[in-house]
């Protein structure tokens, strides 16, 4: 039985990364015998795991049947909890999105009304899409904040006080989907590695995010050879202390407008790189990534002066240590990437265990 787990957990990951394949394909590939392959396609088949795809071109003979995984036969949901907004995602199992909701939080009102609110938006989006909660294998969330056991506290300069919020088992009561929380940079990180295929064994991501109160904070996350380091209590990379003021603008969005209208873009940038350049060297320094990526597209069109002012000031801090080997690049997943890193969060988990694939399958 196990043994049979095995051989079929090959057959999919053959088939995910190759998209189209014969069975001989599949049997060279996995190192399996055509029997056994034989026997685990038409299980696949019979269970709508894998779905026929057509005949592969042939000089002369029979053309062999082509496969494919059936990315559509389960989805995975993230939820971007950024804090005053939400974002809601559907994917297949191939991470594309599907479908897709954004609100605006009622913070105001309180963390349980808050996470009650993500249910609701959870369940309007999953019915919009016709889909049942059973089709759902799993739902990640991402939040700025600590996170314990499935808990997230919120501490910070002009975010929620909230402490010890039961986010996993307040959504797995309302949807009956089970839940994976994280900080929502991990789950950024995740996605631009994954979207941008990247190879690397150590990966750091560093991104500017709006708050409550017309201010700009930083948060930071880690890949090691492509899976979140979280640490020994789940909060690794973590940046404390990482935010600035703009003004005294209620809307981050609108408080950026104004500071660049305000004051010369170049005096922004230098203003912004003085006070987030500490945390970044403090990341670079403990985690010697092959490649860290900013994302501060919040800033617009001075974005890339300030990747580059701060490029040019961890030269002068890090000459000697690093040789200026390490890769400092502008993010490029654009679209919701912390909530495409949440359902690929899912995925990962899905994949990457034989006996919760086929749980859930």
């Amino acid at each position: 039985m196990i043994r049979r787990k095995l051989n079929s957990t090959r057959v999919i990951s053959a088939l995910r990364k190759k998209r189209c394949l014969s069975k001989k394909e599949i049997a060279y590939i996995c190192r399996l015998s055509l029997p056994t392959v034989d026997s685990i396609i038409r299980l696949f088949l019979n269970k709508g795991i894998v779905k026929e795809a057509g005949y592969e071109t042939s000089s002369g003979g029979r053309r062999p049947m082509l496969y494919q995984f059936n990315d559509k036969i389960k989805y995975a949901i993230g939820v971007d909890f950024e804090i005053p907004e939400l974002t809601v995602l559907i994917t297949d199992l191939s991470g594309s999105p599907v479908n897709k909701s954004a609100s605006h939080l009622p913070v105001e009102a309180g963390a349980d009304r808050a996470i009650q609110f993500v249910g609701e938006q959870i369940g309007n989006l999953v019915k919009n899409t016709q889909l049942r909660n059973e089709d759902v294998v799993g739902i990640g969330f991402g939040a700025p904040a600590f996170i314990r056991n499935g808990e997230i506290t919120i501490s910070g300069k002009n975010l929620p006080p909230w402490r010890n919020v039961p986010v996993k088992r307040m959504l797995e009561e309302m949807t009956g989907v089970p839940v994976s929380v994280d900080n929502d940079v991990n789950l950024m990180t995740l996605s631009e590695s994954h979207h941008m295929k990247y190879q690397d064994e150590v990966l750091v991501y560093l991104t500017l995010r709006r708050g409550t109160r017309g201010d700009i904070r930083m948060g930071g996350g880690v890949l090691l050879k492509g899976e979140v380091f979280h640490g020994a209590h789940g909060n690794a990379g973590t940046l404390r202390h990482a935010y600035m003021n703009l003004s005294k603008k209620v809307n981050a969005e609108e408080a950026i407008e104004e500071a660049i209208a305000d004051r010369d873009p170049q005096e922004m940038v230098e203003k912004l790189k003085n006070h987030l350049v500490i945390p970044m060297i403090n990341m670079i320094s403990l985690f010697d990534p092959d490649r860290a990526v900013i994302n501060a597209g919040i800033l617009g069109e001075s974005e890339p002066l300030f990747i580059q002012e701060c490029e040019e000031e961890l030269k002068r801090h890090l000459p000697g240590v690093f040789n200026w080997d390490l890769r400092l690049e502008p993010a490029r997943d654009r679209e919701f990437p912390c909530a495409k890193g949440a359902a690929l969060s899912i995925l990962q988990a899905l994949f990457k265990n034989p006996d919760v694939f086929f749980e859930k399958l």
